[in-house]
């Protein structure tokens, strides 16, 4: 059984349907194979992501989606996925894709990143976009909205 956690850090008045956000984080992890485990996902802002950056990956940059793999090897699923919503609402005007596809993809792209696919290389970036797009196919309702 996988358990899904959904925290909001960003501001009270953020409209997001936890139901479908688990429905679509699920749809992902069990098609990557996993059955059981925790995920949180804590919505949060551009601040917090970038401190977050700094901490733990030496890193002053700014990023819309940090995953952190908290299990022991071979253990199940026990992850975070923070997000930025400040960013998800930028890279949507910059892609010129509604705020509920770009949160999809940034989702779906923390849940990839703790199922051990990377994006340090074109290969690889590939990899997770073509999953990305993949799983973007799964989106049927609204997840979120600004």
């Amino acid at each position: 059984m996988i358990n899904i956690n959904i925290s909001n850090d960003y501001i009270s008045s953020l409209c997001y349907n936890n139901k479908y956000i688990e429905e679509l984080s699920k749809k992902v992890l069990t098609s990557e194979e996993c059955l059981n485990g925790t995920l949180s996902i804590i919505l949060s802002n551009k601040a917090h992501l970038n401190k977050l950056k700094k901490e733990y990956f030496n890193l002053d940059v700014f990023t819309d989606v940090i995953a952190f793999n908290l299990e022991d090897k071979n253990d199940c699923l026990d992850g975070e996925i923070y997000i930025s919503i400040e960013d998800v609402i930028e890279n949507a005007k910059i892609y010129s894709d509604s705020f509920n596809n770009e949160f999809s993809r940034v989702l779906i792209h923390g849940i990839l990143h703790l199922m051990g696919y990377n994006d340090t290389n074109k290969k690889e970036k590939e990899i997770m976009k073509n999953l990305e797009n993949k799983y973007l196919s799964l989106v049927e309702k609204e997840l979120i909205s600004v």
